[in-house]
């Protein structure tokens, strides 16, 4: 991890010059492939990526020809209108992120056919979802059953109701790992979902 509120600087740098060499030379300062833009990580001071910044982060990556272990981008606040901009960088030739985390985004049902898009196109074994306001999961529900790849996906605390039930059990012939806890599924989408487990 690089611990640097400058590094949003650098990569506006790099995406103003159009340079794919910096980027690749650069990519090989991230300490085993894992970039964390969370409150906690790149930005410290900061807990709010802005359109600008989610460009030039999304040039960096897409232009830097590796294979990144996790993108991290938890309590970014980037929105629906944020995680538009940054999907069409996700969604580049040959992107590859075994770990996405996009938890407390504010992201809603406006977001739910981008993210099956992601899914699509970079396949990674883990997706958080955490703290988020998504729903209608169908199209996510069709991308994890045409990848088989997403293995483990949290979900806690987002707008999931018992019609989505149906949609997640879909899932569950793929995942591992699911977590779903403190959604608005009632008994009747438990019962739908458990359907799915036997």
């Amino acid at each position: 991890k690089i611990n640097s509120v400058n590094v949003l600087y650098l990569f506006q740098c790099f995406q103003e010059a159009q340079d794919d060499v910096l980027c690749t030379f650069h990519s090989e300062s991230f300490d085993n492939g894992v970039i964390v833009m969370s409150k906690n990580g790149i930005i410290s001071h900061q807990s709010k990526l802005f359109p600008h910044q989610l460009v030039s982060l999304g040039f960096f990556i897409s232009r830097s020809r590796r294979k990144w272990k996790e993108l991290n981008l938890q309590i970014c606040r980037i929105g629906d209108d944020g995680m538009k901009l940054f999907h069409q960088f996700l969604c580049g030739d040959k992107q590859e992120i075994t770990k996405l985390n996009l938890s407390s985004n504010n992201l809603t049902e406006a977001s739910s056919h981008l993210i099956g898009d992601i899914i699509r196109h970079l396949q990674p074994h883990t997706l958080v979802l955490d703290c988020n306001k998504i729903t209608n999961l169908k199209n996510m529900s069709t991308s994890v059953t045409a990848t088989c790849t997403v293995k483990v996906l949290h979900m806690y605390n987002n707008n999931i109701t018992s019609q989505d039930a149906v949609a997640i059990s879909d899932m569950l012939t793929c995942l591992e790992e699911l977590n779903i806890n403190n959604n608005k599924l009632g008994d009747h989408g438990a019962e739908l979902i458990s359907k799915g487990i036997t």
